[in-house]
């Protein structure tokens, strides 16, 4: 689901070098969702997010999977070891991939901490357009087959 931005949360957020990374918690997401790291998010996901939040997705989703305690994240390192420069100005582009994965809810943020889902759920009806035919027939099959929980 498409949501309005959180660039103000966003902003402030990036106006500190170090954030606290937790996990967005959703049981029923994540009970048949997608991992950050299965072929559905980079399939299915990717035309719809776009490659700098898709990648970013799947770096904070993973480390918000293996540290369900939280951690903490340098944010210039994360800009930097994405290929994405050292600029967290709003026009920069880590800031910009954040915005576009809040508009998806995908994050949330407040001014000290960031939440990042688990997993995603497969893509709603009205998400499909973005997608090549060969991506839209991964689509059917995952949901024909409903394998969106682990496997993917």
């Amino acid at each position: 689901m498409e949501r309005e931005a959180t660039l103000p949360s966003i902003e402030k957020l990036t106006n500190r070098p170090f954030i606290d990374l937790l996990p967005l918690i959703d049981p029923a997401i994540e009970a048949d969702g997608c991992n950050p790291r299965s072929q559905y998010v980079e399939v299915c996901w990717l035309p719809v997010l776009g490659p700098t939040a898709t990648l970013l997705y799947r770096r904070l989703g993973t480390w918000a999977e293996a540290q369900p305690e939280g951690s903490e994240v340098d944010l210039v390192d994360l800009s930097l070891s994405l290929g994405l420069g050292e600029s967290l100005a709003p026009d920069g582009l880590l800031p910009q991939a954040l915005g576009r994965l809040g508009r998806y809810d995908i994050i949330r943020c407040d001014r000290d901490s960031l939440a990042v889902r688990r997993a995603l759920p497969l893509l709603e009806e009205h998400q499909l357009g973005r997608l090549s035919f060969s991506a839209y027939q991964f689509h059917r099959q995952c949901v024909q087959h409903h394998i969106g929980r682990t496997a993917l």
